[in-house]
Formats: C-alpha cells, sequence, structure tokens
C-alpha cells in the first residue's frame, strides 16, 4: 500500500492527487449516493460559495479531478507579486515571486527536472534575474513544491525555508517504487532555515509571515503576504499545504482545524487576495486573463475582498467535513 512520502517521487507529475490514504488530496470516487449528513455539508458550501466561489465549491465538494489547462505563461499580478504558473495543473506548483530592496523571496521552486526549462526561462520572461533570488519558501514538503531548491541553494546561495517538521519529512526513507525497484533519488537542498508561525521571513522590503497548517504534510504552511496593487496595499494569504483532505478521520479533522487557525490568522491580518500554489479550481485561469485586458482605474481582478477571502476558506472547511463523513458511510 502507498504511504505519504511516495510524493517525493520526482517522476509523479500529479503527486498530489494519487490515492494516499495519509495525506493527499483527491476525493475517491464515491461508489453510493452521499448520506444526508453529507449533502447537508455539501449544501452549507454552497450557500457561503454563492456565485462567486462556485466552481470552487464544484470542484472542492463535489467533482475534484486533476484537470490539465492551458499555461497561462508567466505574469505580474501585483506591483511586487510575480507568477510562473507552467506547467499549469494540479501536479505542478505555480512559483510566486516577490522582488525587492534587497533581491527576490521565492515561493516554491517546482521540480527540480524543471528548473532550467521553466522557472529559469520564466523568470528571463519577466525580466528577473536568478542570481537575485536570495530566500526560498516551501510551501510544503512534497517534491514539486522544494524540488528545485537545491538547485538555487547550489548555483544561487538562495536560503531554503522550511516548517521543521518538514525538513524532517523530506528526510524519510522512500518507498520501493511499483515492481521493487528503488525510485531515482532526489537532490534535497541542505538543511538551512526553519520557519516559525508569525515569524516574517524578510528580505529589505518584502516579507512573508507563515503560519502552520499541517495536514497535508506535517510542516505545510499558509502563508500572508504583503502586495501592492498600484502602490494600494493589500493582503494575500495562500493555503500552502493542498486543498482537498483525505485519510482517517483523525487526518480529515486535522486539515479542519488547520484551515480554521489559519483563517483566525487571515482575519486578523486583514487579508483580501486570494492566491493558490496549486490554483486549479478557484478561477486563476480567468482572473489572470481579465488581469492582462485590464484598464486604467479598473480594479484588480486578484483582490477578492476579506468577506469572500473568508468565504473561501470556509467552504474549504465545509468540504473538508462532507469528505470526513463520507467515511462514515
Amino acid at each position: 500500500m502507498p504511504t505519504k512520502i511516495s510524493c517525493l517521487l520526482p517522476a509523479l507529475t500529479i503527486c498530489a492527487l494519487l490515492a494516499l490514504p495519509a495525506r493527499s488530496q483527491q476525493q475517491p470516487a464515491s461508489t453510493k449516493p452521499d448520506s444526508p449528513e453529507v449533502q447537508a455539508h455539501i449544501e452549507k458550501a454552497k450557500k457561503i460559495a454563492g456565485t462567486y466561489w462556485a466552481q470552487a465549491e464544484h470542484f472542492l465538494c463535489e467533482a475534484p479531478r486533476a484537470n490539465q489547462v492551458a499555461d497561462p505563461g508567466p505574469a505580474k499580478l501585483f506591483d511586487n507579486l510575480w507568477a510562473i504558473p507552467g506547467p499549469y495543473s494540479v501536479g505542478n506548483a505555480v512559483t510566486y515571486l516577490l522582488p525587492g530592496s534587497a533581491g527576490i523571496i521565492l515561493i516554491d521552486p517546482g521540480h527540480a527536472k524543471d528548473v532550467e526549462t521553466q522557472l529559469l526561462p520564466g523568470l528571463k520572461t519577466l525580466g528577473l534575474d536568478p542570481a537575485n533570488i536570495k530566500v526560498v519558501i516551501a510551501a510544503h514538503g512534497h517534491e514539486d513544491h522544494f524540488g528545485g531548491s537545491a538547485y538555487l541553494q547550489q548555483h544561487y546561495g538562495a536560503h531554503v525555508y522550511m516548517a521543521a517538521a518538514d525538513w524532517d519529512f523530506i528526510n524519510l526513507p522512500r518507498p520501493p517504487a511499483a515492481g521493487g525497484n528503488a525510485p531515482p533519488p532526489v537532490e534535497l537542498p541542505k538543511k538551512d532555515m526553519v520557519a516559525f508561525e508569525g515569524v516574517p521571513i524578510t528580505l529589505g522590503d518584502q516579507s512573508v509571515t507563515p503560519v502552520f497548517i499541517p495536514g497535508h504534510t506535517p510542516g505545510s504552511l499558509g502563508l500572508i503576504i504583503p502586495v501592492k496593487d498600484n502602490g494600494k496595499p493589500h493582503i494575500a494569504g495562500m493555503v500552502g499545504g493542498g486543498f482537498i483532505a483525505q485519510g482517517n478521520a483523525s487526518q480529515v479533522q486535522e486539515f479542519i482545524d488547520s484551515i480554521q487557525h489559519f483563517e483566525d490568522w487571515t482575519r486578523r491580518m486583514k487579508v483580501d487576495v486570494e492566491i493558490q500554489n496549486h490554483p486549479v479550481f478557484d478561477g486563476f485561469a480567468d482572473k489572470l486573463t481579465a488581469l492582462r485586458a485590464r484598464k486604467p482605474g479598473e480594479p484588480n481582478p486578484f483582490v477578492v475582498g476579506e468577506a469572500n477571502y473568508t468565504k473561501f476558506l470556509d467552504l474549504m472547511m465545509e468540504c473538508a467535513r462532507a469528505t470526513r463523513d463520507r467515511q462514515k458511510d
């Protein structure tokens, strides 16, 4: 039986959606109708979502899937927040960049195999020099999030941050591949900087505040990021530890508790911008299209407002409760 560690295999491009018993994204296909209890959670999620988050509700509660869409290419989302989405699928984390006065903070460098073919060309497209990457943050300890960090350490001297629990997690022995053959080795970053909850990771005039949200991995992080849109300040929030809860009841409850904990932080810090490192369900591509067509004076489509951001997290929790209660049937 596969274990949570199997997502460290570099050859897996959709590791986050494999049927892993402990720390996976994908909800298993149901063989029988949902119980009234589960249906009640779904209906509550629909009411929370309204029309604004209808796509997210459908994906999270009803039809999670490993969907692949067109690669929208690198983009500038805010004055100080850039994104390199491709290849745009659930198995590939979006890389975010915060260029500032003292260099670049990079969030989730992606697969090791994609650094030279996708990450570095994406930086070039955005006019950013990889030599200016000083800080790398891995939102959690799966290879599609930390994989490129060893390269950035070795070539540019970047400091790599993870929660202590995920520094341990990435060093756990990997299981044999199918057929009993050992998987090819994954080059791990040298243990470097440890992220602490509520302690901003700062580089010059840029900062990222980590919040512990265990569940997807032991050291998954939610990230809270000050951004500016044409000079106007906003606060972005990212759930960096998966988006569909799975596992046994206690593991699903851990996921729910973590999202509630992150919501408490986002309320206090007035988060009004929603981003994801696997944005296959939150309308990222549509928002990016709207941003590229934006005219002077029009709002930034990634600014959702504080109330809508809270609703986004609430529907994540309600869909996780539906997942939990499906296990009781």
